[in-house]
């Protein structure tokens, strides 16, 4: 059974999706079905803290109105592969219609032509789900290219942005402070702030393997369903 998602600020409301036009994703990487397979770094602790303020969000060209969004965009540590070969059991679908895009924190550096590769697979997802862990909030999605800013400061329309956490890191709960170039005024974001598909203070790694199961069940149907909105509308205006 999926527990509650904490949200200790109020959440970002997340604009609605717009009409997908292919489901071809931007980059692919070998799906296995076995489980073996910027912010500034915020320092583990017993106790969140907040981090420094950041310069203005780098703007971004906007996509038009109508730029397609398609497929899942899939961030992750590669230390997490085992629990990223569980949760890919139960997205077959997606898988299939070949609408997964893993990125994992090998994949980026902090070049510039690796920045410019993440954005445009940011740009072109129907759904980002960040898998939350002490590795993945201390790789470069995090640290050089700002994830959760970037994220945050999409331009519309936007992705449905997701959490899955996988194992316990306070740094979830610190604030990423950003100077939003559009509304011109001071802004900060947490990762809890964006749609939780379990609870951070009981992360999957704390549960059994059975339970573990429900809950990747459960998120996976939450997943494909918002994937598929966006294939039902684009039908839907043809």
């Amino acid at each position: 059974m999926r527990g509650p998602s904490a949200t200790p600020s109020t959440p970002l409301k997340i604009a609605s999706p717009h009409p997908a036009e292919s489901l071809r994703s931007v980059t692919r990487e070998t799906l296995h079905d076995s489980p073996d397979q910027s912010a500034v770094p915020v320092a583990r602790g017993d106790t969140p803290r907040t981090t420094g303020p950041l310069p203005a969000a780098r703007p971004r060209s906007a996509p038009a109105l109508h730029s397609p969004r398609h497929g899942v965009l899939i961030a992750y540590s590669h230390r997490d592969r085992d629990l990223l070969g569980e949760l890919q059991r139960h997205l077959k679908p997606l898988q299939q219609a070949w609408m997964l895009d893993l990125w994992d924190d090998i994949r980026v550096d902090a070049g510039p032509r690796s920045a410019a590769e993440l954005h445009r697979a940011l740009d072109t997802a129907r759904v980002v789900l960040l898998l939350i862990s002490p590795g993945f909030l201390a790789s470069p999605f995090v640290a050089e290219h700002a994830l959760p800013v970037l994220l945050a400061a999409q331009p519309h329309p936007r992705a449905a942005v997701m959490c899955l956490y996988l194992r316990p890191a306070m740094e979830v709960f610190a604030e990423y402070k950003f100077r939003d170039p559009g509304a011109r005024e001071d802004r900060s974001i947490r990762i809890t702030n964006f749609h939780g598909l379990n609870d951070p203070t009981c992360p999957l790694a704390a549960q059994q393997k059975p339970a573990r199961a429900g809950i990747l069940a459960a998120a996976a149907e939450e997943i494909i369903a918002a994937a598929h909105r966006g294939v039902a509308a684009s039908i839907a205006e043809m």
